[in-house]
């Protein structure tokens, strides 16, 4: 199960992959908790993102990544964790933040007949 808290909400959002909820993306999870920390809506058992687009695979992806207990921090839109030697891409595409400002970026696809949505 993945524990997710935040210091601007009460409560906590508990979750797994597996379950009865589906997301845009075909992905089902269990979920218990505050669904407003990821901003999440449930209709009908299917996940709505808001804010963070695709947030619930994103942080399992991470937390699953390799092999121990890992502590994830998400900086706040716009901000981002910088060290020594990193790049700063401030106001924008920012490292550390899973918010849609910072993790979506257009694409131009040319030279194809086929059309693309932004869920595939």
């Amino acid at each position: 199960m993945i524990h997710v808290i935040a210091g601007d909400h009460e409560g906590s959002l508990i979750y797994t992959s597996g379950g009865p909820y589906k997301d845009v993306y075909n992905q089902t999870w269990s979920l218990k908790g505050n669904l407003s920390i990821l901003d999440l809506t449930i209709k009908n058992k299917q996940i709505i993102y808001e804010d963070y687009p695709d947030g619930l695979a994103r942080l399992y992806g991470a937390i699953h990544s390799q092999q121990g207990e890992f502590l994830i921090v998400d900086a706040k839109p716009g901000y981002e964790f910088i060290g020594e030697s990193s790049p700063q891409h401030s106001g924008g595409a920012a490292h550390g933040s899973m918010h849609k400002a910072d993790s979506l970026a257009p694409i131009i696809v040319t030279g194809t007949k086929k059309v693309l949505t932004a869920c595939g």
